[in-house]
């Protein structure tokens, strides 16, 4: 007998499986179609299916080795490695993707094309795997033999072969029309193409040329066209120049660049700007825009509309892919839907994005998130107007994903010890930059509010902190850390420091506005602990926490972060305070625990809280406790709190040479001489 896993529960994959012949015992599924359960009930009425479909019960979380390591890093670089077989196999000598090399940069539509791909069979990946862990640990049968059944489509054969390697056999099945693929990836990609369009209509109406003419045209003429634009997305910090909280403009703050020539846009729906913000930006000099009503509450904000540009470019590229796509079809070359939606996608995000560079004279596009796939037209645009793009590590990593790929011109990076990272996932950037850890300016800004912090503390008879830096935590499935287990930490270090009253702690979560809706299971626990004065939620900020680590962990004894994620850990050590890490996830491949175990990484609550005690007790007892030293070494070459300035040295060359009418090359080719002059040629990375 045997175990039935079914990708997505329809009418297609039941009948799939009725007609297979094959035996089993149980049946379960990850993704449900609309109707599937009414045809489920009614194939079971008839007694044709053999056992009732049931959920999957897994979370990412729980796919963990025999050794209990949970396994989602071996499971995203096999991503990795199946994107880039994929995409040596399929995409690189594809001719129909070449023949759009005329008009956009190869290796920026290659790099788009793995993301593409990472999107669509990235579920497909963890199911196969949560399929094996599901039946080796939740199933009570005697067969153990599991039967994946998945949707047929081009990278199903890819999807099989990865199945097997676990030991999995695969029954692909047919569906018309793609039903999965144009619910679960067509749809996205189709509402973002009805927005540009939304915007053309507007165009073409009295309304929209109205307030093309009337708003963003104020913008425009005050624009001077013959020194070029930097232009900075707003990612949904809190939008201030104070150097002791957690600034967008960071990179600003030391940088000689002319504020006036800083142009801040806005596009963010969920965050739009409000009054108060567009006052900071204008007020300190700065411009700002909006690509959307909805992504302002502001008044006075102007809202970017396309021109004749963008409307031209698009008609040129779309008549372009049809007619190649059509003399394919002619040829009876059949290229699949997911290269025709994709490359639309890709030209109209393109049109629209050289429209704006343009119309603006943006020569400098500012972006720490230019890894996600809808920004590489936005940077291939960019280059075509002789423009330079800029992005920024913003964390730790500690892993190697195509979800991390780049195609920056300029990638600043804390240090050495992560260009591994960009090497294994195929980056295409152009100048990889040594930088050190990029907000350590704030070390010393914020020494005095830390002191007041920790005297507010042992006011209390506070003898000892300890400091939690937690990570965002959520209930999907597809999740790391789970809310329960965040819940978790918290209850543990609630509960120790109320049983010691010489015990101070200090909670800095990373999203402060969701979590107590989290962790709402403990909230009488937490209400308790803050009561006693000596528990502390450093909770200021909208959206992401406006307050930086480095404020918390100096005012604490010893600091401790997750190894998931370790870029808190990273902070607080920078800034002087013993810091340990806590490793619940079990990441027993991790390089740390080949020297760090029992010193700086705890893979157990009750173990991390032993060794803390005794740290506190006799320092001496136990060698090395919080030295992380050898695994921030190469993380930050300077340590030195110059990061930003080093940052704003090089953007102000680039603009130098760009403002004197240099091309991009001349630019880059200059402020690398010039930072390697400065900083050392080994800081300097030119990209193969």
């Amino acid at each position: 007998m045997n175990i039935i896993y079914i990708d997505l529960l329809s009418v297609y994959s039941l009948t799939a499986l009725i007609t297979s012949g094959i035996k089993y015992s149980h049946i379960f599924y990850f993704n449900t179609s609309p109707g599937a359960r009414l045809f489920s009930n009614m194939f079971a009425r008839m007694r044709l299916l053999k056992a009732k479909p049931q959920l999957a019960d897994f979370c990412y979380a729980d796919i963990k080795d025999e050794k209990g390591e949970c396994q989602f890093i071996r499971i995203t670089e096999d991503i990795r490695d199946l994107c880039l077989e994929i995409c040596n196999k399929e995409f690189v000598n594809n001719r129909f993707l070449k023949c759009f090399s005329l008009h956009f940069d190869e290796k920026k539509i290659l790099l788009f094309f793995e993301k593409a791909l990472m999107e669509r069979i990235n579920d497909a990946v963890v199911f196969i795997n949560g399929a094996k862990w599901h039946s080796e640990n939740r199933v009570n049968s005697d067969s153990k033999s599991v039967i994946f059944f998945l949707e047929r489509n081009i990278w199903s054969p890819y999807l099989m072969h990865y199945a097997s390697k676990l030991n999995i056999k695969s029954i692909g099945y047919f569906t018309i029309g793609g039903f999965s693929y144009f619910n679960n990836f067509v749809k996205e990609k189709t509402l973002t193409l009805k927005k540009i369009e939304a915007r053309i209509h507007a165009l073409i109406t009295k309304k929209g040329k109205n307030n093309y003419n009337n708003k963003d045209n104020q913008l425009s003429q005050t624009i001077d066209k013959t020194i070029p634009l930097v232009a900075a997305w707003y990612t949904g910090k809190t939008v201030t120049f104070d150097l002791k909280r957690r600034s967008d403009f960071f990179w600003l703050l030391k940088s000689d660049i002319p504020r006036e020539q800083i142009l801040v846009y806005f596009d963010r729906t969920d965050i739009p700007a409000t009054q108060q913000m567009i006052d900071t930006i204008k007020n300190n000099g700065l411009r700002v825009i909006a690509l959307t009503k909805k992504a302002t509450n502001a008044h006075n904000v102007p809202i970017w509309s396309t021109t004749k540009k963008y409307r031209a470019l698009k008609i040129l590229f779309i008549k372009h892919i049809f007619k190649t796509y059509l003399f394919a079809v002619f040829k009876f070359k059949c290229i699949p839907l997911f290269y025709l939606v994709n490359i639309c996608f890709f030209a109209i995000k393109y049109a629209y994005w050289y429209d704006f560079f343009n119309s603006h004279n943006i020569k400098i596009y500012i972006n720490p998130v230019d890894i996600f796939m809808s920004n590489i037209p936005v940077i291939a645009a960019l280059e075509k107007n002789n423009g330079i793009s800029i992005s920024y590590q913003w964390s730790n990593l500690s892993f190697s994903s195509i979800l991390l790929s780049s195609c920056a011109d300029v990638l600043f990076s804390f240090g050495p010890a992560y260009q591994w990272v960009w090497e294994e996932n195929r980056s295409r950037i152009g100048n990889l930059v040594y930088c050190g850890y990029i907000t350590d300016y704030s070390f010393k800004e914020v020494k005095k509010n830390a002191e007041i912090l920790r005297e507010q503390l042992r006011n209390k008879g506070v003898q000892f902190v300890i400091c939690y830096f937690d990570e965002n935590s959520s209930d999907d499935r597809m999740t790391v850390i789970s809310n329960r287990r965040s819940a978790e930490i918290y209850e543990y270090f609630l509960k120790k420091t109320l049983e010691d009253e010489t015990i101070g702690l200090i909670f800095k979560p990373g999203y402060p506005k969701t979590l107590y809706k989290r962790i709402a299971s403990i909230s009488g626990l937490i209400e308790r602990a803050k009561e006693t004065g000596r528990c502390i939620f450093m909770e200021s900020g909208s959206y992401v926490t406006e307050q930086y680590p480095t404020e918390a962990a100096q005012a604490a004894d010893v600091c401790v972060g997750l190894l998931l994620s370790g870029t808190v850990a990273l902070e607080s050590y920078l800034s002087g305070t013993p810091t340990v890490f806590l490793d619940l996830e079990k990441l027993y491949s991790n390089p740390v625990y080949q020297w760090g175990k029992g010193k700086i990484v705890f893979d157990s609550l009750d173990d991390l809280f032993s060794a803390i005690q005794k740290y506190r007790e006799h320092p001496e007892s136990i060698p090395g406790f919080g030295d992380v030293s050898d695994w921030v070494k190469d993380r930050d070459p300077f340590k030195d709190g110059n990061a930003s300035l080093r940052m704003g040295q090089y953007i102000s060359w680039l603009f130098e040479k760009l403002k004197e009418g240099g091309t991009r090359e001349d630019a880059l080719e200059y402020a690398n001489l010039k930072y390697a002059e400065l900083w050392g040629k080994e800081n300097v990375v030119k990209w193969h």
